[in-house]
C-alpha cells in the first residue's frame, strides 16, 4: 500500500489522478480522497515507481502522517 499526498483542487483533478492510476501495472485498487488531497494505492507495487508515476500528472509526495490508517 502506498499513501501520498497529491496537489488535486478540483474534480477534474481528482479524475485525472484516477485515471492514471487505474492504468498502472499490479495496482488492485485505490482511492482518491479530493477533500484531504490524499490517494491511496494498494497492490503489488512499489512505493517509489508509484510516487514517480502519480508525479508525471500531478505533483505528489509520499504521506507522512503517521495516523493515515485512523483517517479511512
Amino acid at each position: 500500500m502506498v499513501v501520498l499526498r497529491v496537489s488535486m483542487h478540483c474534480h477534474g483533478c481528482a479524475r485525472k489522478v484516477e485515471k492514471h492510476i487505474s492504468k498502472m501495472d499490479g495496482v488492485t485498487s485505490y482511492k482518491v480522497d479530493l477533500e484531504n488531497k490524499k490517494v491511496v494505492v494498494i497492490g503489488d507495487i512499489i512505493p517509489f515507481e508509484v510516487l514517480e508515476s502519480v508525479s508525471k500528472v500531478k505533483n505528489a509526495e509520499l504521506w507522512t502522517s503517521p495516523s493515515y490508517m485512523d483517517e479511512q
